[in-house]
């Protein structure tokens, strides 16, 4: 009987081929010893990085602890020195701000209020359009016209002391009383200088600028236009 003998090393290979890919079918194979040989080979590279690493990052903490205990001279060290530069940084820092707020006050805030003896003054008036005219209005003594004239007393006083440029010198408002069948209020603002008062009525005091505050004010801050007490920036007149 003659046997293919090219056959049976065919078979052969095809086995150790399978026993390759499929070592689940084939135990006992080589491929079940390349499958461990491959995973320990994984764990043995896998640990190497980590280890080399950790060796590495403590020869640097080493090799800097040893360079801030060197002598600098005589028993000062490195890390001596570079904590007193630090200290020497912070408080340069904190005397620079000190010196910072000392140039920066502002000494026109300090001032003497009581030396404000010279007095100045302006009149206006403006109309109260929502308001209703009647014969109770007019009346001085009657607690509707007295209420009226409270409310913009304190409203005028409020938004003047508000002024950062009128504040300091802002003295007094006062309301007449309605006249003239409409519902237009008069008004005067007192004001009060310091005797040496230089440019202030040409400038701060002037009638534009005291003016101009009342005018800002309403256009800011008057927009309740149903309001009964709503002035009309437009009806604003100042002498």
């Amino acid at each position: 009987m003659d046997i293919d003998l090219e056959k049976i090393e065919v078979a052969g290979n095809g086995s150790d081929e399978a026993a390759r890919f499929y070592p689940e079918q084939f135990p006992g194979t080589n491929g079940e010893t390349n499958l461990a040989e491959h995973t320990t080979a994984q764990r043995l590279l896998q640990s190497l990085p980590v280890t080399t690493q950790t060796h590495e990052k403590v020869s640097v903490g080493r090799r800097i602890k040893k360079e801030l205990n060197e002598k600098v001279f005589w028993k000062v060290r490195l890390w001596m020195v570079v904590v007193a530069i630090f200290l020497i940084i912070l408080a340069v820092i904190f005397i620079s701000l000190a010196l910072c707020s000392v140039i920066h006050e502002d000494v026109d805030e300090k001032y003497d209020q009581s030396s404000f003896k010279v007095p100045r003054s302006f009149n206006g008036s403006f109309l109260l359009p929502n308001r209703n005219v009647t014969s109770e209005l007019y009346s001085p003594s009657s607690n509707r016209s007295q209420m009226l004239a409270a409310e913009l007393r304190e409203k005028l006083s409020d938004l003047y002391r508000a002024s950062p440029a009128l504040g300091r010198y802002f003295s007094d408002a006062e309301i007449y009383p309605f006249r003239n069948g409409s519902a237009t209020a008069h008004f005067r603002l007192k004001f009060l200088m310091p005797a040496e008062h230089g440019q202030l009525e040409k400038f701060t005091l002037s009638r534009e600028v005291v003016y101009n505050v009342f005018r800002q004010f309403l256009y800011d801050h008057e927009t309740d236009e149903q309001g009964l007490t709503y002035i009309d920036p437009t009806s604003l007149s100042m002498v």
